[in-house]
């Protein structure tokens, strides 16, 4: 399904806090896409999440598609691939300076050497979050 065919759709994404990196991202998402992104209440994990979801006919979420859960039974849930741009969270690998682990250099090379340019005719991520 494409992003904008999601226009209309209430996407749940509870304990969204304002102000945030979360918060930008989907704040450019719905501003790039016009879909209704709804933050309300906390975060109690996936499985309230997806009893959540599947308790109200109207609502959906964003959830990765490597994300490891036990899949409820009888909730009737689906997952249904997101593409078209397919929208890709930024993430960084952070570290204290002061970290004097010897295999740091090692990943940070191996992610720097694997590291793909986002191919973003297929790929969505906010402008602030793209290499330049």
């Amino acid at each position: 399904m494409s992003l904008a065919r999601l226009a209309g759709h209430r996407i749940w994404m509870p304990g969204i806090v304002p102000g945030t990196e979360w918060a930008a991202y989907y704040d450019d998402l719905v501003a790039e896409f016009g879909i209704t992104i709804e933050a309300t209440g906390p975060n109690f994990g996936s499985d309230a999440l997806l009893d959540t979801v599947a308790d109200t006919p109207a609502l959906a979420t964003f959830m990765g598609g490597h994300t490891r859960l036990v899949w409820p039974a009888g909730h009737g849930l689906r997952r249904i691939p997101v593409t078209d741009p397919t929208p890709v969270y930024p993430h960084s690998l952070l570290w204290h300076r002061d970290n004097p682990h010897p295999a740091l250099p090692t990943l940070r090379a191996h992610l720097a050497a694997t590291a793909a340019a986002p191919d973003t005719a297929r790929t969505w991520a906010p402008h602030w979050a793209l290499r330049r």
